[in-house]
């Protein structure tokens, strides 16, 4: 049985946030100072959302570099609700691809990681942690965190709203 699976990782201080591949069709790096709830790309204006400081305030963690990086999402992974809540945040419609970024303002790179050493939050707080995100927790030589990004957002839209 196939006990490893690919990640995206967003390297912070003190924690790995580690988010499916499946849900992240690329990222890029945009710079420093880029802000705004939109970002043009490939002759798209893609809405988009800035997690990086809530991360930090949510996790008491801090960025390991300084740079911006934007991890391109789809909508269709997502569901209608969710989707319609990052228009109104964004003030930003879908483009034809159904593409959307967040931003994050830490290192990011791409895994493979043996998911035995991840394990599910126990039952007694498993649903609160769900609903900020956090799917299963991880101690190897640094913590890691699995997220739900659907989860992820819906907490981070929640708190900006």
């Amino acid at each position: 049985m196939e006990t490893s699976n690919h990640f995206t990782c967003l390297t912070y201080d003190t924690i790995d946030f580690l988010i499916l591949s499946k849900y992240v069709l690329f990222g890029i790096y945009i710079g420093t100072n880029d802000e705004g709830n939109r970002i043009n790309f490939e002759n798209e204006v893609l809405p988009r959302l800035s997690i990086g400081g809530f991360l930090e305030k949510e996790f008491n963690c801090r960025h390991t570099e300084d740079c911006n990086v934007m991890l391109v999402m789809n909508k269709i992974d997502f569901d209608e609700d969710l989707q319609k809540k990052i228009v109104d945040f964004t003030g930003t419609a879908f483009p034809a691809t159904g593409n959307f970024a967040i931003s994050v303002n830490s290192s990011v790179t791409s895994r493979i990681i043996d998911i035995s050493f991840l394990r599910l939050i126990p039952e007694g707080i498993r649903k609160r942690t769900n609903e900020c995100g956090i799917s299963a927790i991880g101690f190897t030589e640094r913590r890691q965190i699995l997220l739900s990004p659907d989860n992820l957002l819906r907490s981070f839209l929640r708190g900006s709203l």
